[in-house]
């Protein structure tokens, strides 16, 4: 596993932080002294693919995003969102793998693969209310 390299987590009000998921791709693999190449290399995708979503031109596929879950330390969630630790936990690996295998079997749904892509647009362009309304009604649909 790819781990960082003497680099603290920002804070999630830190003003430098990349406001898109790309963006906190870059981030994350430049603080971890990665080269694009390397990182493309660890999670078997081309590297092409890596630079088109670090450059916003794509988001990640379930399959990237299972691979930078299984073999690095960035937290998905962070990456998708932006919100708590850049790094993930060492405990939380294991957590962090099986719900990403239930991402990868859901993410063969077409609305719910359609239904994530919108949520990630909202959350990396949308204004502050639309995010409020989002986790709003998420919080009040909740089943655990």
């Amino acid at each position: 596993m790819i781990e960082k390299i003497g680099k603290d987590n920002p804070s999630i009000e830190d003003p430098n932080q990349p406001k898109t998921v790309g963006g906190r791709l870059r981030y994350w693999r430049k603080l971890s002294s990665l080269r694009l190449v390397d990182l493309a290399a660890t999670i078997n995708v081309s590297q092409g693919s890596l630079s088109d979503l670090e450059n916003d031109k794509s988001l990640p596929s379930a399959t990237t995003l299972t691979g930078l879950c299984r073999k690095t330390d960035v937290n998905i969630c962070w990456l998708l969102t932006g919100e708590g630790d850049m790094i993930k936990e060492k405990d939380a690996v294991d957590k962090d793998v099986s719900a990403f295998k239930e991402v990868v079997r859901l993410m063969s749904d077409t609305d719910f693969k359609r239904t994530v892509h919108r949520l990630v647009k909202i959350f990396e362009r949308g204004t502050p209310t639309q995010k409020a309304q989002i986790k709003g009604f998420m919080a009040g649909v909740e089943t655990d």
